[in-house]
């Protein structure tokens, strides 16, 4: 089996979300994805601790998922986890099982029916319960823990047994003595969440918070208007977490200019013998910047344009440019001369380290300009010089706890491609 027929097979997948749902299609061109014959299923996964990737395994696609429509299904399916936070959601609940068929049937009521293979954790399977559709996973959680206390005395997340008598109960008695698919698909990220560090998992919260933002401002208020409600309100808290809070460009302007050393030139005119002043010298001031150009996969190609739109604006001012690419490593450098480059190297992880030693360590500047969309942790490095940090529209909010902890002074560009 080819893996990458796969990959243009979900590439299809995300062109015919991006035509029938927009945000589901490009949340889903934020994601790394990947075809993982040691995976179970199809699922969400960690790609280190500040990425989220799509799995898939290459024999549950072609036997399980061979229709279309089940592709398109099971990917929104795992596409809504995400948006709704479930993946974050997980150790603030004790029964695991539970949460996950609770998060289950929150997800499942916004894909269509036809869609889902057989086995997909529906509402209408726990009709005697009387839960209300359109909740979020708490409210779900807590009604399906009170009717598995009335069948299990003992209440613990171990054996299941005393399942009840109508089918609702029956269904939920099933589900948490057997081994469901649509269960397991949630073991790997419960582990890997667990195992992450509380600035780690901050880093993940923003990374998720910036896929969403960015899917919600390419597409129109209709479509956010479809939106399940949960989703909708938290777009909210996250669209004013995102605005920037000054003029960024005026900002850099005088970091800029402030980050100088001052130059005698020598002149062809000749000292004026009638003043006593010497026309033939002239004091010039230079910035000799370092700009560190974020090339991590995180990053778009409209936002490494607009990264070099800004660079050009500085070099024009009188700044001496040293441009360093990099993600988790400098992968290139390079005097700026006015012009960007064809491409870019890196395209992997981020680590904000190793510019900031090139700094101390060989280019001695008077300033570090650093554009970035945030998303990885604060640099062990201290920096010797002052440092600017130029962080995407959609990446790291301000004011969060990695925002705080990065070095020197962080501005946020404001909204738009526009140079």
């Amino acid at each position: 089996m080819s893996f990458e027929r796969i990959l243009k097979e979900v590439t299809s997948v995300t062109i015919e979300l991006l035509l029938q749902e927009p945000f589901f299609g490009h949340f889903l061109t934020g994601l790394i994805k990947e075809v993982n014959p040691h995976v179970p299923t199809l699922g969400v996964r960690l790609d280190g601790p500040d990425a989220v990737q799509l799995s898939i395994n290459p024999e549950f696609w072609d036997k399980e998922l061979a229709r279309k429509e089940y592709r398109y299904g099971v990917i929104k399916h795992e596409i809504l986890h995400i948006a709704l936070r479930h993946i974050l959601m997980v150790d603030r609940f004790s029964h695991k099982q539970l949460f996950n068929i609770a998060a289950d049937i929150v997800v499942n009521q916004y894909v269509d029916k036809g869609q889902l293979p057989e086995g997909a954790i529906l509402l209408e399977q726990f009709r005697d319960f009387k839960m209300d559709p359109g909740q979020d996973v708490g409210y779900y959680y807590k009604r399906l823990l009170a009717e598995h206390r009335k069948g299990n005395t003992g209440g613990s997340s171990g054996g299941e047994r005393g399942a009840g008598g109508n089918p609702s109960s029956q269904r939920l008695a099933e589900l948490l003595s057997g081994e469901n698919e649509w269960l397991q698909r949630h073991d790997e990220w419960h582990r890997q969440i667990a195992n992450l560090t509380a600035a780690e998992r901050s880093n993940l919260e923003q990374k998720i918070d910036s896929i969403i933002h960015t899917a919600s401002e390419r597409v129109g208020e209709r479509e956010i208007g479809n939106l399940p409600g949960e989703l909708k309100s938290y777009l909210k808290t996250i669209e004013e977490r995102f605005k920037p809070s000054l003029d960024w460009r005026r900002a850099l302007r005088l970091f800029a200019s402030s980050s100088n050393r001052t130059y005698l030139k020598n002149t062809i005119r000749r000292p004026s013998k009638r003043y006593g002043t010497t026309p033939g010298i002239k004091i010039r001031h230079k910035q000799r910047l370092l700009v560190a150009v974020d090339t991590s996969g995180s990053v778009s190609g409209p936002e490494l344009q607009r990264f070099f739109s800004e660079i050009y604006q500085i070099w024009r001012h009188g700044a001496e440019v040293l441009v360093v690419e990099c993600d988790t490593a400098i992968k290139r450098q390079y005097p700026y001369r006015g012009h960007s480059p064809e491409f870019v190297m890196g395209r992997g992880g981020t680590d904000f380290n190793a510019p900031l030693e090139f700094a101390n360590q060989h280019f001695h500047p008077d300033g570090i300009v650093y554009f970035t969309d945030g998303y990885a942790l604060a640099p062990r490095v201290e920096s010797r010089y002052p440092v600017m940090w130029l962080i995407t529209p959609n990446g790291l909010p301000e004011h969060t706890g990695i925002w705080d902890e990065l070095p020197g002074r962080k501005v946020k560009m404001g909204a738009g491609l526009r140079g």
